[in-house]
């Protein structure tokens, strides 16, 4: 039987990591029925970004959630079984090109992005709208999404099977990390190597470990469990058809990657669109960000427009003389890469002046920033480049930030002039034994 939809997961949770054999039950409908799911574990992934007009670094906080292990394993049968309903349904509609996250197209976000120029470039002049959704996950709408399960699957009423799987997600119930890690006995669980459970559910209700619910009655998934993308696909399978057909009928361009819309299309159209889509979103129980909504005008034959705004998508910014990184993606990158150098220079520091170690390590440094073959920021700039045509903006980019990391590192590794009177470090760091 295939289960080529199984991955073992390698998190601690409140079970054991599971194999195939458990992925065979998963796939039985009767056991599902039975299945006993249990608590998600939420944390905040933290994001700085820094904000160009009020000249200061935010930091953006998301919500994840992750299931147990046994849990995953049912949720990625049910995803691949939607994914496979929602392939066949972009491919009848037209909508394959269109529709890029969360979906296995063999491409990356530097395709999209190209293709998105290109078209741009072609069309030109033409207006560019860029849209995100406020609170996507947390706002898809329960009875929306139940209605457009059936319709998916071709059913009047869902099984029990997919009932508990939907139900699961709907109402779910989780647990904060950072309550975990206060109590001694589960943080030294979390810290312990392996997939081995942190507690059982009976064990976090005697120490008294909240179970907190959705929110809300109405609406809101988890985002961060194995099923959270192909249930936010699903939901938005009517405005995806209803926006492409417009598109189509104007002659403009249609892309939505999860939460982000772009529209490409004739600029005495601009109006137009933005005002279908915000009403087509009204329908979806759904609101945009004003704040992020976006309107260019791309015309590189006008130069009265070189100092205005570029337009912006997945991490690309589409200016008149060729499209470049963004820059808020390039200034997080850099300075990752000033923190994670001067981090390591600290410790080796400290480490020499103790006597601990001769040298500074820098070999994971270099393969995480230089420009060397290995799946990095520099290598993912300079693939971006090929994919716009060998574009020598991005490409300048990669090197700017390249040569920056090499004098960060070279700083990192020449002798402190103060340590030079200490034996220990006379002997210590040389850029030879550092490479």
């Amino acid at each position: 039987m295939d289960i080529d939809w199984f991955k073992p997961r390698h998190y601690k949770h409140f079970d054991r990591g599971v194999g195939e054999s458990f992925a065979l039950k998963a796939m039985n409908p009767s056991f599902v029925m039975e299945h006993a799911f249990s608590p998600l574990i939420r944390y905040e992934k933290l994001t700085k970004r820094y904000k160009k007009k009020e000249n200061k670094t935010v930091v953006k906080a998301r919500p994840i959630m992750y299931a147990s292990h046994r849990d995953s394993c049912i949720l990625s049968f049910y995803a691949s079984i939607i994914n496979h309903h929602l392939n066949d349904f972009y491919q009848i509609n037209n909508l394959s090109d269109a529709v890029i996250a969360y979906r296995s197209l063999g491409r990356s976000n530097y395709h999209f992005s190209a293709a998105a120029y290109n078209y741009a470039l072609n069309t030109a002049p033409c207006g560019v709208l860029a849209f995100d959704v406020s609170g996507f996950f947390d706002n898809l709408n329960h009875k929306l999404l139940k209605e457009r399960l059936k319709r998916l699957l071709a059913v009047r009423s869902l099984s029990e099977d997919w009932h508990r799987v939907l139900r699961f997600v709907t109402k779910f119930h989780f647990v904060e990390l950072d309550k975990l890690k206060t109590h001694e006995a589960f943080a030294a669980a979390l810290d312990r190597p392996g997939t081995n459970p942190i507690a059982t559910v009976a064990e976090l209700k005697k120490a008294g470990i909240d179970f907190q619910p959705n929110p809300s009655l109405e609406a809101g998934i988890p985002q961060g469990t194995p099923i959270s993308a192909a249930l936010s696909n699903l939901y938005m399978i009517d405005f995806d058809l209803a926006v492409l057909k417009m598109c189509e009928s104007i002659g403009a361009m249609y892309r939505r990657y999860s939460d982000d819309i772009m529209v490409i299309c004739p600029i005495d159209k601009m109006e137009e669109i933005e005002n279908m889509i915000m009403q087509l979103m009204g329908a979806e129980k759904l609101e945009l960000s004003a704040d992020k909504t976006e309107r260019t005008i791309f015309d590189p034959s006008d130069p009265s427009l070189s100092e205005k705004r570029s337009a912006q998508y997945l991490g690309f910014s589409y200016y008149l003389d060729g499209a470049g990184l963004r820059p808020s993606s390039l200034s997080r990158q850099w300075r990752k890469m000033r923190r994670n150098v001067r981090k390591i220079g600290k410790v080796a520091e400290l480490s020499i002046a103790a006597g601990l170690a001769d040298k500074v390590w820098t070999k994971k440094l270099r393969r995480r920033f230089s420009a060397l073959q290995f799946r990095n920021f520099s290598s993912y700039a300079r693939r971006a480049a090929s994919a716009f045509g060998e574009n020598e903006k991005i490409l300048r980019q990669a090197r700017r930030f390249e040569r920056a990391f090499e004098k960060e590192l070279q700083r990192m590794i020449q002798p402190k002039p103060q340590a030079l009177t200490h034996e220990k470090s006379a002997n210590g760091v040389d850029k030879e034994s550092s490479s």
